[in-house]
């Protein structure tokens, strides 16, 4: 591996392990991304498109819908649009259409699947 990549993997291990994971905060970006890795844009982008094989978007997508998965499970009663919200989505729809994206079913059926 790429010197620089091996850098950048290793800071992005180091943010994931963080108490307040960076990829809660809304409108958070490739900008801010890129900062928190101690990088550039070019090579924050490339890192993901290269190491981690997608885009910063969908990247984003997958980590927030990982954490409300998660979330659920710890706290069956809390409101799914509550760890939406929490998880940096702007609104419902945003939310549900990137969970369909994602699981192809809606986020209710999901968990009602799963017994939550």
């Amino acid at each position: 591996m790429q010197e620089w990549k091996k850098k950048i993997s290793e800071r992005y291990a180091a943010l994931l392990s963080e108490a307040s994971p960076f990829f809660l905060k809304q409108d958070y970006d490739i900008e801010e991304f890129a900062n928190d890795l101690a990088t550039n844009r070019s090579y924050a982008s490339r890192f993901v498109n290269e190491v981690l094989g997608t885009s910063f978007p969908t990247l984003l997508n997958k980590l927030r819908l990982a954490y409300i998965i998660r979330t659920k499970h710890e706290n069956p009663k809390e409101p799914i649009c509550r760890l939406a919200a929490a998880a940096g989505y702007k609104n419902a729809h945003s939310f549900r259409r990137a969970f369909h994206r994602e699981y192809n079913m809606m986020p209710r059926a999901f968990f009602k699947k799963q017994g939550i």
